[in-house]
């Protein structure tokens, strides 16, 4: 080979490397976010949960409303929303706690839901607190709502140990945990925390972990019991009242107990199909609390409602899929969809 052929052969090989840096370097400028999120799965979303519900990721959300807030409009608010927030990415189910709170005269709620994986959770989180925006005010920057907590969790184990209509009144404890991996012991406690369940005749029960934030948590669920007129809040009492189902962990070193609130379940959710064609919510405690009715605002495909029975909530198109001329976000949930970010 010839000094010439040599030196030909070098510049277009230093072409062809100058070439592939240069594509290199456009792949990682103008793709950042998803090389690097391909690269680096949650760990959690590796693992399977433990007991029957097979979903990976939690989120949990807490706030106060104003003790005046109409109850007229309570129902109507929530099904717009769930037609927006049942969509998103890997989103099982919602159950929606609610109480009122006599010392502050507020009412206490928020969402516990459960996501396929825990990276579905914290993407729902972000997009909850800087994203979802309706009637132009981003969700959790209403002024109705009163100091919002949200974490976003890696599910140890959840299990329904009855259908959702009997998981009626909920009760959340939130302990904050060493710095050290919890994730172990928490599995080891899994069988106990859920033989407890069983023997105690609760209706379900989730063991959720958040290791970035240090906390652990357990929520569960209970049945109404029996109507006691001279006590109309008897079911809510009844699971405040009893042991804590996380006193298994009253001797855990360095646990400290952050949050412990029993709750109605004013409404379940599942995942939205557009034009709300999909599963209807439930609300388990509905009457005496509110529930979605004809003229509440807003057209419920899902319960039934139509512009021929609805026709205050509903116009001829809605519930067809398409955002239809004269249909929006207010008068049409179901079909016309935000825009994504």
């Amino acid at each position: 080979m010839t000094h010439n052929t040599q030196t030909k052969n070098h510049t277009n090989f230093s072409k062809r490397m100058r070439l592939a840096i240069a594509l290199l370097i456009i792949q990682l400028v103008c793709f950042p976010i998803a090389s690097v999120y391909a690269a680096t799965p949650d760990d959690d979303d590796e693992e399977n949960s433990m007991g029957n519900v097979s979903a990976k990721g939690c989120f949990t959300c807490d706030f106060g409303l104003p003790g005046d807030f109409p109850g007229n409009l309570i129902a109507g608010v929530i099904e717009r929303d769930r037609m927006y927030m049942a969509e998103r990415r890997g989103m099982q189910r919602k159950q929606l706690p609610i109480r009122f709170d006599y010392p502050t005269q507020t009412f206490l709620s928020g969402g516990r839901y459960l996501f396929d994986t825990k990276s579905d959770a914290v993407r729902y989180k972000a997009w909850v607190e800087n994203d979802f925006i309706l009637d132009g005010t981003v969700f959790l920057q209403r002024p109705y709502f009163i100091n919002p907590e949200c974490h976003a969790w890696a599910v140890i184990g959840a299990q329904n140990l009855q259908d959702l209509n009997r998981q009626a009144i909920m009760r959340t404890e939130r302990w904050s945990v060493p710095v050290a991996n919890q994730k172990h012991f928490l599995k080891e406690k899994w069988s106990q925390l859920l033989a407890t369940a069983v023997q105690r005749g609760l209706t379900g029960v989730w063991l959720t972990y958040n290791k970035e934030e240090q906390l652990a948590q357990i929520v569960y669920f209970a049945d109404k019991v029996p109507p006691d007129p001279n006590e109309p809040d008897a079911s809510l009492k009844a699971l405040e009242f009893a042991t804590p189902l996380g006193s298994i962990f009253n001797n855990q070193s360095g646990w400290t107990k952050t949050f412990d609130r029993t709750q109605y379940v004013l409404t379940v959710w599942f995942p939205f199909v557009l034009g709300d064609l999909g599963q209807p919510s439930l609300w388990p405690n509905s009457p005496p609390l509110p529930e979605p009715y004809p003229g509440d605002g807003v057209c419920e495909v899902s319960r039934g409602e139509n512009f021929g029975n609805a026709p205050t909530d509903c116009g001829p198109t809605c519930g067809n899929g398409v955002c239809d001329l004269g249909e929006n976000s207010g008068s049409c949930p179901g079909d016309c969809r935000l825009p994504q970010p």
